[in-house]
């Protein structure tokens, strides 16, 4: 894991250590030009203290806002800081219970709840509550959204991080994620056959079950569009992503399993071969038994 630089990230936090600041990069943002002029700019912050708003502007040039020949403009960092103001990263995230998922529990069989707490969306079970699944999530895509609208906003979300993890893309930072097969993996889901993705950035550490993994793999994505499944329906919603059922250990040395993908009423089922990298190595669809 890379060792971040601490210092230069405290000092870079307290260049915004005043809302000013803040409004300043907002503003660059909202009036949606490639530079400002330095009059549009101050005027449309409202601060009518020029000596103050340089003052302000100056804490942030170089850093956040580079200084062009016409004006000002927002640099990447300021792009990203404002990502995370907008997302309500640095605010109270709000609280969201007992969305029903639609789903069974693998272990008994009781219904799936959704919840949404501390930034962060599990989907458990409602008796024996098993957690089958945990994603953070951004506070004000949950605000302005109904239940159901979560619920489509998390599926999107998740796939979409699903995505960039498997491809070997961090989705946090950036970084390169190198992926391996556990056959035998001590974990708190109720699955031991899991698939690592871990950054060597960062540290992030994701772990999924074989179905999780392989959702978005493109002969995957094709069966089930080939069997009407919506492209972005939940990976919760399917059997093969919550437990070890449909997965056959192909070997042991190196690891290497077998998926069985199944949608309910389906003549065909998809099998899906896992190698030790966590990738797919084949596929080839049989007829379901």
């Amino acid at each position: 894991m890379t060792e971040p630089d601490f210092e230069a990230t405290a000092d870079a936090f307290g260049m915004l250590a005043d809302p000013v600041r803040v409004e300043i990069l907002a503003t660059l943002w909202q009036l949606e030009s490639a530079t400002v002029p330095y009059s549009e700019l101050r005027d449309a912050v409202g601060l009518r203290d020029s000596g103050r708003f340089n003052y302000h502007l100056t804490k942030l040039t170089d850093h956040f806002v580079e200084k062009a020949d016409d004006g000002y403009r927002l640099r990447p960092s300021g792009m990203v800081v404002l990502n995370a103001i907008y997302a309500g990263s640095y605010v109270d995230a709000p609280v969201r219970g007992g969305l029903d998922v639609g789903g069974e529990c693998p272990t008994c069989g009781s219904a799936l709840v959704g919840e949404y707490d501390a930034g962060m969306f599990r989907v458990s079970c409602g008796d024996c509550e098993d957690q089958l699944f945990m994603l953070s999530f951004p506070p004000r895509g949950v605000t302005r959204r109904d239940d159901d609208e979560l619920l489509d906003a998390v599926s999107i979300y998740t796939r979409a991080h699903t995505r960039r993890s498997n491809s070997g893309l961090c989705p946090f930072c950036g970084g390169a994620m190198a992926m391996s097969l556990v056959l035998d993996a001590d974990s708190d889901l109720p699955l031991s056959t899991l698939v690592y993705s871990d950054c060597a950035n960062c540290g992030t550490e994701n772990r999924s079950s074989v179905g999780f993994s392989v959702l978005e793999h493109p002969a995957v994505a094709g069966f089930l569009h080939e069997q009407g499944v919506a492209p972005d329906a939940p990976p919760w919603g399917f059997d093969w992503c919550l437990s070890d059922d449909a997965v056959t250990v192909a070997s042991r040395d190196p690891p290497r399993v077998h998926l069985d993908v199944a949608v309910d009423g389906s003549e065909e089922t998809l099998r899906v071969t896992v190698g030790d990298d966590g990738r797919v190595a084949e596929t080839e669809c049989v007829e379901t038994v």
